[in-house]
C-alpha cells in the first residue's frame, strides 16, 4: 500500500514532451509588462502600473491596454463575445463570474462547468485553430502567453487579442487575473478573487512554516521535471516542499538518471493515484521510491495558472506535507512518558498509556471510536449514546445540563478529554486530582485533523490517527472535486428564532467544502441572530435542515425566500453536522455534496439542459509551461435530537440557535384580568387564567415559562408569541458574551461555544455559581401583521422550584440592540414547585432567567426584601453593581451548558 497523503484524482499523468527539449522548456520573460511588484509597503502584491486607483477609472471603456507583444489593444465598449486560447484563462474568466460571455475554448477546458455549451477552438491536432476562433466571431480573444507567431495569426484574421506573458508565480497570476478583468469590466470581482487567493496562499504558509521542507520533485517522464522560474515550483514553494529540480535551471529541463537520483526526492509529486512513475527507474532509487512516498495533485490546478488553481493545489499540497510530517514523527510521537499543553497552557503528562478515559462531550468519544480506543472509555455524555457500544460506558452527564463532576470522578478515569470546555470545568476536575486535557474549539478541518493527532498521541494511537486524518482529507478533497465545477447555491443553516450559523463555525467549514456558499458568513462570526428582513435579502436557495420534515422551511423569514419558495432543503445528520470529528466531516460533506449535485441535476433537467460533460479522457495535458496554443491538456448543544422542526403531539417543537428545542405558545392579545391596570395577556395555562387559543400544552416540557404579558397600553391588539427552550441555549449565553460581558467564558458544560474561541481562566467567573434556568423568546405583533417589539410592558416568568437554590438570587435578563441588560426583578412568590418573578420591559426580544451567587458581594446590598406569607418579594437593584456585571460574566459561561460540545 502507497502512502497517499493527499488524494484528489481529476485524469492521469500525461507524459508529454513536445517537439523535443525545446517544446518543454519554459518560454522566454517579456521586457515590457503592464503591472509593477511593490515589495515594501504592499507585502510583494502587485499593483496596477496605471493612471487612476478607482475602478471606474480602471474598469470604464473605451479602455486602452498594452499587452506583452507591445501593442495597444483598445476597446470601445465591453466585450460580449470572449474566446480563449487556453484553459488557465477559460478558469480566470470562470471566476469572475464572465463565463456567460465565452463563446469559445480550448478542449482542455472541458472540466469546467458549462465548458460543453462553448466552441471547441482546438486544432485537430495541437494548439488552435484559427479558422474556428474566427467562427466565434469574438470581441476579445484571450491568449496568455501564446506565441507571437499565433497571435499575428489571429490578428490578421481582423481579431483583438491580447496577449499575455507567461505566469510563473502567484503575482503573476493575480496581474493577469488582474488585467483580465478590466479587460472584460469585472475589476471589482477580480479584486475579491484574487484577495481570496492571497489569504489562502498566507494560510497555507502558516500552516506548514514550522514543519521540515521534504525534498520533493514533479517528474514529467522522460527525465524531465519542472524546475525553477515555473508555476508549478511556485506552487511547491507554497505548498511547503522544495523543488530539488530548482537547482538544475530553469523551466522544464530534462535530467539525466544519475542527476536525479543524486538528487535524492524523499517526495514524488503525481497526478495518476496509481503513479506508475513511482515504480520506474531511476524514480524507484530515491528515497520517494523506496518509501513509496507520493501527494497526488489534481492535473488541471498544477498546469492552469489561475486563482482556483493556486488555492486548490498549494492547500492539497500542504495536507500531504502535513501527512508526510505526521507519518515521519509518529513513532518519537506516541512514546511514554509524553508531555503535552493544552489550549489553557497547562503541560498535561502521562506516564503511560491511559486505560481508563472519560469525554466529556460526543465529539471526543467519536473521535476515540474512530481511533479503535473506544473499549478503553469508561464515560461519556448522554449525547453520544448514538455511538454502538456506549450504553455499557457510564454517563457523566449532569441530571440537568452539562457533566456531573461527581460521575467523572467514578468513572475512575487516567485521562479526561475536554473539547471546549470552560476553564471552570476544567479547574473543577482538575482540583478533583484528574488528569485532564483541554482542547479549543474546532471551527475547520485542520482543527479536526490537528484534535485528532493530539488525541492520537495522548491515547497511543499515533499510526491509526494519521489513517483517520488521512481517510478524511481524501474524502475532503474528492467532495471538493465532485463540486468544483457547479455553481455553488447560496444556503443557510437556520437555527431557529433567527439565529444562523455564520463564519468561523465547524457548520461553515461543512458547507464551504460541501459545495455551497453560506449567506451567513457575511453577517460575522459564530451564531448572530439576524432579523427577518436580513435572512430574506440573502435570499438562499437551499436551506440546510436536520429533519426531513423541516417545517421550519415553511415558516416565516424563510418561505419568502429562494429555498422556500421552491422547497429547496438538503437533509443532513445532526450528529455530523454539529460534532467536529474525522467521521462527522466526511458524511456531513459526502451528504451535503450529494444534495448540491442533485439540486444543480434537477435545475438541469428543470431547464431541458444536459448535465456538463466531463472529462473523462486519460489524456493529461502537458504543463502550461508557455501557456501557448501547444497546451496542457454545532456541535451546539450535545443533545443528538434533530432539531429542524421536530413535531410533538400539539406542542409546536422548533429549532433552536444551540440544536435544542423549543415549545411555541401564540395567543390573540386579549385582557384575562380586566380589573388591574393596564392589558394582561395570560400565556401559561397552569396559571389557571384563560389563556385563549394556545397550540401548546403540556407536552414538550420546559424549564420554565412565561406566565403573563401585560401591556402598559391597554388598547393594543394583535397576538404574542413565546418560544420557550426546553435546554438552555448555549449560542445565546454566547452572544451575551461577546456583546456585553468581555470575561465570560464559553462551554461550561464541555460544551463548545457559538463563539468558536478557546476559553481562558477567569478568577472571577470561577468563584461565581451561576444556574441558567429558562430561556424565552417573546415577540409581538400588532394587528395588522406588523411587529410591536417595541412596547413597554410587564413581563412574569416561573421556574421550577427544583431548579434554584436561592429564589432571593433569581433575576431575569432581557437582550436589547445594545446587548444585554439585567432587568429590575421582582420575585412574587416562591413554594415548593414554583418560583415567579416580574420584570418592566421597554420591548420583546430574548429574556432569561439566572440565578446568580457571587461570594465576591453580598447581594443584599442590592435587594429589598419583604417577608408575605410564605413567599418573598425580592427587588434587584436595577443599576447593576460588581455582584450583577460578574453574574453576567457566570451566565455567559454557564449557559452554554445547553450546547453539545465539539
Amino acid at each position: 500500500m502507497r502512502n497517499r497523503f493527499v488524494v484528489l484524482i481529476v485524469g492521469l499523468l500525461c507524459i508529454s514532451v513536445l517537439g523535443g527539449t525545446a517544446g518543454i522548456t519554459a518560454a522566454a520573460q517579456p521586457a515590457d509588462s503592464v503591472f509593477a511588484i511593490e515589495s515594501a509597503d504592499n507585502g510583494g502584491r502587485i499593483t496596477a502600473a496605471v493612471d487612476g486607483d478607482s475602478t471606474s477609472d480602471t474598469c470604464s471603456f473605451p479602455m486602452n491596454l498594452t499587452d506583452t507583444t507591445g501593442t495597444e489593444i483598445t476597446l470601445s465598449e465591453r466585450p460580449d463575445r470572449i474566446t480563449t486560447t487556453n484553459p488557465s484563462a477559460a478558469q480566470t474568466l470562470w471566476e469572475l463570474d464572465a463565463k456567460d460571455r465565452v463563446v469559445g475554448v480550448t478542449q482542455f477546458a472541458s472540466y469546467l462547468n458549462g465548458s460543453d455549451s462553448k466552441a471547441n477552438v482546438s486544432a485537430s491536432e495541437l494548439g488552435v485553430s484559427t479558422e474556428r476562433v474566427v467562427d466565434t466571431e469574438p470581441d476579445l480573444v484571450l491568449a496568455p502567453n501564446a506565441s507571437a507567431g499565433d497571435v499575428e495569426g489571429l490578428r490578421n484574421a481582423g481579431l483583438t487579442v491580447y496577449h499575455f506573458p507567461a505566469a510563473t508565480d502567484v503575482d503573476d497570476v493575480a496581474a493577469k487575473t488582474e488585467t483580465i478583468g478590466r479587460l472584460v469590466g469585472n475589476c471589482t470581482t477580480a479584486d475579491t478573487v484574487n484577495q481570496e487567493m492571497y489569504d489562502a496562499v498566507d494560510k497555507t504558509r502558516e500552516r506548514t512554516a514550522d514543519l521540515d521542507r521534504p525534498e520533493a520533485l514533479y517528474p514529467l517522464g522522460g527525465g524531465f521535471v519542472a524546475a525553477d522560474e515555473t508555476f508549478i515550483n511556485e506552487i511547491m514553494r507554497i505548498g511547503g516542499v522544495n523543488n530539488v529540480a530548482a537547482a538544475e535551471g530553469d523551466g522544464y529541463p530534462q535530467l539525466s538518471d544519475e542527476v536525479i537520483i543524486s538528487s535524492d526526492p524523499e517526495v514524488l509529486l503525481v497526478t495518476d493515484p496509481d503513479a506508475p512513475i513511482v515504480d520506474q527507474q531511476p524514480y524507484a532509487s530515491t528515497t520517494a521510491g523506496q518509501e513509496n512516498n507520493s501527494i497526488v495533485l489534481d492535473t488541471n490546478d498544477l498546469n492552469q495558472p489561475a486563482p482556483r488553481s493556486v488555492i486548490e493545489a498549494t492547500r492539497t499540497l500542504a495536507d500531504g506535507v502535513e501527512a508526510y510530517h505526521d507519518s515521519q514523527t509518529a513513532g518519537e510521537q506516541c512514546g511514554y512518558p509524553v508531555t503535552l499543553t493544552d489550549a489553557t497552557g497547562t503541560e498535561v503528562t502521562l506516564d503511560e498509556r491511559p486505560d481508563r478515559i472519560t469525554t466529556t462531550n460526543p465529539s471526543a468519544a467519536q473521535t476515540l471510536w474512530e481511533l479503535d480506543a473506544k473499549d478503553r472509555v469508561v464515560g461519556v455524555t448522554q449525547f453520544a449514546s448514538y455511538l454502538n457500544g456506549s450504553d455499557s460506558k457510564a454517563n457523566v452527564s449532569a441530571s440537568e445540563l452539562g457533566v456531573s463532576t461527581e460521575r467523572v470522578v467514578d468513572t475512575e478515569p487516567d485521562l479526561v478529554l475536554a473539547p471546549n470546555a470552560s476553564a471552570g470545568d476544567v479547574e473543577g476536575l482538575r482540583n478533583a486530582g484528574l488528569t485532564v486535557y483541554h482542547f479549543p474549539a474546532a471551527t475547520d478541518v485542520d482543527d479536526v485533523a490537528t484534535k485528532t493527532e493530539t488525541m492520537g498521541r495522548l491515547v497511543g494511537n499515533c499510526t491509526t490517527a494519521d489513517t483517520v486524518n488521512q481517510e478524511m482529507y481524501d474524502a475532503v478533497n474528492e467532495t471538493r472535486e465532485r463540486t468544483a465545477d457547479f455553481d455553488r447555491p447560496e444556503a443557510l443553516y437556520p437555527l431557529g428564532g433567527g439565529f444562523v450559523a455564520a463564519d468561523e463555525t465547524f457548520i461553515n467549514e461543512i458547507m464551504r467544502i460541501g459545495g455551497v456558499n453560506n449567506v451567513a458568513a457575511a453577517e460575522g462570526d459564530g451564531y448572530p441572530q439576524l432579523s427577518d428582513e436580513v435572512i430574506i435579502s440573502t435570499d438562499p436557495e437551499i436551506l440546510l435542515v436536520t429533519n426531513p420534515e423541516a417545517p421550519i422551511a415553511d415558516r416565516q423569514p424563510y418561505t419568502s425566500t429562494a429555498a422556500g419558495q421552491e422547497n429547496s432543503t438538503i437533509v443532513l445528520d445532526v450528529n455530523n453536522l454539529n460534532q467536529p470529528a474525522p467521521r462527522s466531516v466526511i458524511e456531513a460533506t459526502g451528504t451535503l455534496a450529494d444534495g448540491v449535485v442533485a439540486y444543480r441535476q434537477a435545475q438541469d433537467d428543470s431547464n431541458d439542459e444536459e448535465p456538463p460533460e466531463q472529462d473523462d479522457s486519460n489524456d493529461e495535458e502537458p504543463p502550461e509551461q508557455d501557456d501557448s496554443n501547444d497546451e496542457e491538456p454545532p456541535e451546539a448543544d450535545d443533545n443528538g435530537d434533530d432539531p429542524d422542526g421536530n413535531t410533538a403531539d400539539e406542542a409546536e417543537m422548533t429549532e433552536t440557535a444551540d440544536d435544542g428545542m423549543t415549545r411555541r405558545t401564540t395567543i390573540d392579545i386579549e385582557d384575562s384580568d380586566p380589573e388591574a391596570d393596564g392589558l394582561t395577556v395570560t400565556l401559561n395555562e397552569d396559571t389557571g387564567a384563560d389563556s385563549g387559543s394556545s397550540d401548546a400544552d403540556s407536552t414538550g416540557e420546559t424549564p420554565g415559562s412565561v406566565d403573563s404579558v401585560t401591556f402598559a397600553d391597554d388598547s393594543i391588539s394583535g397576538t404574542v408569541d413565546v418560544e420557550t427552550y426546553t435546554e438552555t441555549p448555549a449560542d445565546i449565553a454566547a452572544e451575551i458574551s461577546e456583546t456585553t460581558v468581555e470575561t465570560a467564558e464559553p462551554g461550561d458544560d464541555g460544551s463548545e461555544s457559538a463563539d468558536d474561541e478557546s476559553s481562558t481562566d477567569s478568577a472571577d467567573t470561577a468563584e461565581q455559581t451561576v444556574n441558567v434556568v429558562s430561556v424565552s423568546d417573546i415577540s409581538v405583533t400588532d394587528e395588522d401583521g406588523d411587529p410591536a417589539d417595541n412596547t413597554p410592558a410587564t413581563v412574569t416568568m416561573s421556574v421550577d422550584a427544583e431548579s434554584v437554590t436561592a429564589p432571593t438570587n433569581t433575576v431575569i435578563v432581557h437582550k436589547t440592540d445594545d446587548g444585554w441588560e439585567t432587568l429590575a426583578t421582582t420575585v412574587t412568590a416562591s413554594n415548593d414547585e414554583r418560583i415567579t418573578l416580574t420584570a418592566e420591559t421597554g420591548g420583546f426580544s430574548l429574556f432569561a432567567v439566572a440565578e446568580v451567587t457571587s461570594p465576591q458581594e453580598d447581594r443584599s446590598e442590592n435587594q429589598t426584601v419583604q417577608e408575605n406569607g410564605s413567599a418573598s418579594e425580592t427587588t434587584v437593584d436595577e443599576s447593576p453593581g460588581f455582584g450583577v456585571f460578574g453574574a453576567l460574566v457566570a451566565l455567559c459561561s454557564m449557559g452554554v451548558l445547553a450546547r453539545r460540545n465539539r
